[in-house]
């Protein structure tokens, strides 16, 4: 291979490789959607994918200005700060988010209830980064409960689209239970807020497909959305029904004014 290996690893996990897989995967839900719900579901789905490339730069620079005027907040106070990763799958979210909240001067949670998930989230431990792997589903209580995800034909051990919620892909197909043994639950609020005691800032992002909406009811109820200094959040409005898509996207105007009127910066992480 000609080149720098250590430059073609970048490419192939960066941002823009990842972005590619992620597009693909969509396009692949939208594509599914044809067969299921008819030509103008797919062109709404397949525009919002084709718009990802636009978004994906927007929110490259409202996580970096995010990120510069936390940092410089660490600096001047001489203190750290937390990021919470909810959804870690094997670790997308931290090889992007790394990059600008650095592991310099914030230490890491990874939330991520899939056993598979694991050996990749642990092959990314370093001496410089501190990380705490959590092998439980964010929810709003601590407790147990099932995993599902789609069809065997349609996923790997490691599949991003795993939820403790049975319809969060509802419109794309029928879920399916995807681990023989429950998983464990526990309240991210009370995460939230037992982290605050120990950092100034602590960062969240949410992609737990579809376990978002009652997660950060929760959280604005509680006031520990309070607590955090910003959010990055994916909601899965677009992977249900009509009817129950409008109720979604109606919860996410209401959740996103909560978390601003908060102080809280906010944005849809994609």
């Amino acid at each position: 291979m000609a080149g720098n290996p250590d430059e073609y690893v970048h490419r192939r996990n960066g941002p823009m490789a990842q972005l590619a897989t992620k597009l693909a995967r969509k396009t692949q839900q939208a594509a599914d959607v044809l067969r299921t719900e008819g030509l103008g579901r797919f062109i709404q789905l397949s525009a919002w994918s084709l718009s990802e490339p636009l978004r994906s730069l927007w929110l490259r620079r409202r996580v970096g200005t995010d990120a510069r005027q936390a940092s410089s907040k660490l600096k001047a106070e001489g203190k750290r700060g937390l990021f919470i990763d909810c959804g870690s799958n094997i670790g997308q979210g931290y090889k992007y988010f790394s990059r600008y909240y650095t592991p310099d001067r914030y230490d890491y949670v990874l939330v991520e209830p899939n056993k598979n998930c694991l050996t990749h989230l642990h092959a990314l431990r370093s001496e410089n980064a501190t990380m705490e792997i959590v092998v439980k589903a964010a929810s709003v209580k601590d407790g147990h409960a099932e995993l599902f995800g789609p069809p065997p034909d349609r996923s790997g051990p490691t599949h991003q689209g795993c939820s403790i919620v049975f319809g969060h892909n509802e419109s794309l197909y029928q879920s399916l239970r995807f681990t023989p043994d429950l998983v464990e639950t526990f309240s991210l609020s009370q995460m939230i807020r037992a982290k605050r005691e120990l950092y100034d800032v602590v960062v969240l992002k949410l992609d737990v497909e579809g376990a978002e909406y009652e997660i950060l009811d929760d959280m604005i109820r509680s006031g520990s959305h309070r607590d955090l200094y910003a959010a990055y959040v994916e909601f899965h409005s677009l992977t249900l029904h009509k009817s129950e898509r409008r109720k979604k996207r109606v919860a996410e105007s209401q959740i996103i004014y909560a978390f601003l009127k908060a102080g809280t910066r906010f944005s849809e992480w994609i």
